[in-house]
Order: structure tokens, then C-alpha cells, then sequence
């Protein structure tokens, strides 16, 4: 891993890693990265343009999601409105319900009015914790060979695709995710049996986009296809 000057001065992480078969399962491959932003190594041919990140914390990757030799080229988190957007029909719910509550001063029987909406609200906060578990351990993988979906709370579940078997690619936008300059990312397989891959909510989703439409005209052209 080096460490470049980004363009307002901020150290950027670039890593480029390579999987060598040492990494056992109880081992971590480290990347200080943005919660939420993309790491992309310097070397890769498919951009060697440094990507600016504000550094905040180390997080990590499974050491057994790589094969011998794959590059990594970009790993990247949900942003951290991820687990708000999950849990948004919940907190709406919540709260449209201790208004009215409120409002008609009735609460639920043999219980205080106080009592009612806090537990009204904590399972709104109940909710929202649960999306954030999920939040913590997901990652979205490209490589030089394939994508990669990580998540799992207690032990990691990795599902993967080879860019060859990737028929296309777009972008989508709900009006939370257009609002909060979000997006996600739609891959359409050529095997209609196979793990459906959906990135959501990523940051700059158009230059993610964009990084794997190059990785997989990479992928394509070297095998002369």
C-alpha cells in the first residue's frame, strides 16, 4: 500500500492488492479507506488516476475473497445512508404513529402515554440498528476477473461473477439515493439461474460505473473477445 497527496492535500490510500494464497481465514487484508468511497491501486490499467478519499478509519476485507493473483481495483463500502434508507419505512411508521398518538392523547391500554411512544421510538431505533449490523461487514468487490458481494454478520458470504459472464450494466437512482447524490449499479448475467448482483447505494455512482464498464472491456479484450 502507498499513500499519494490528493489534489486538496489530504493523504490518499491507493492499494493495489494481490491475493497470494497466504491469507488464511482468520486473516484481514487492510485498507484505510473512506467509509463509503472506492480504493483503486495506481498501477491498474483500467485507471491510473488517483481517487481523493478522506481518510477515517481502517476497515477491512476478508482475506479469503481473493484467488491466487487477482488484482483488486476497486473496494468499496454502501454509504453509511444505507441502513437509513432499509430502515426508513420503519422510522416513518414509527413516528407518523406517535403523532397520532400523541395527537389523540389514547395510549396502548395499561400503558403512560411517555411509556407508549418510547417504545414506539425505541423499535424505530431497533430497526435502524439492524440495518447498520448489516451495514458494517458488506462490501462490493471489482477486480480484474470478477465482481464480488460481501456480506454476512457472523462469518463472511461471498458471492461472486466473472466479468465475461456480465451481459450488461446500468445505473439507478431512487429519489433518497438522487437526493443524497447516491446511486446503484444493476449487473445482468448471461445465466438467468445465477445470483442476482446489486450495488446499492454507492458514492460517485456514475465514476463506479464507469470503472467497471472499463474493467470489463479490459477483461473482454484480453481474451479477444
Amino acid at each position: 500500500m502507498t499513500r499519494t497527496p490528493g489534489s486538496n492535500g489530504v493523504l490518499v490510500a491507493v492499494a493495489g492488492f494481490r491475493a497470494t494464497g497466504e491469507f488464511g481465514q482468520d486473516k484481514m487484508l487492510q485498507s484505510f479507506v473512506d467509509l463509503g468511497s472506492h480504493v483503486s491501486p495506481s498501477a491498474a490499467a483500467t485507471d491510473a488516476r488517483p481517487h481523493t478519499t478522506t481518510a477515517t478509519r481502517w476497515t477491512t476485507l476478508p482475506g479469503e475473497v481473493l484467488d491466487g493473483g487477482e488484482i483488486v481495483l476497486l473496494a468499496i463500502k454502501p454509504s453509511m445512508w444505507r441502513p437509513v434508507f432499509d430502515a426508513a419505512p420503519w422510522l416513518v411508521t414509527c413516528c407518523l404513529l406517535v403523532v397520532m398518538l400523541t395527537w389523540l392523547g389514547s395510549p396502548f391500554s395499561g400503558w403512560t402515554l411517555p411509556a407508549t411512544t418510547q417504545a414506539i421510538l425505541l423499535v424505530a431505533l431497533a430497526r435502524l440498528a439492524v440495518g447498520v449490523v448489516r451495514w458494517v461487514p458488506r462490501w462490493y468487490v471489482l477486480t480484474n476477473r470478477r465482481i464480488i458481494d460481501v456480506r454476512g454478520i457472523r462469518s463472511p458470504r461471498i458471492s461472486s461473477c466473472p466479468l465475461l459472464d456480465i451481459r450488461t450494466t446500468h445505473m439507478e437512482q431512487s429519489p433518497l439515493e438522487g437526493f443524497t447524490q447516491l446511486g446503484t449499479i444493476v449487473f445482468v448475467t448471461d445465466h438467468e439461474d445465477q445470483v442476482s448482483h446489486i450495488w446499492q447505494s454507492v458514492k460517485d455512482p456514475r465514476d463506479v460505473h464507469a470503472r467497471i464498464r472499463r474493467a470489463i472491456e479490459n477483461s473482454l479484450d484480453q481474451r479477444g473477445l
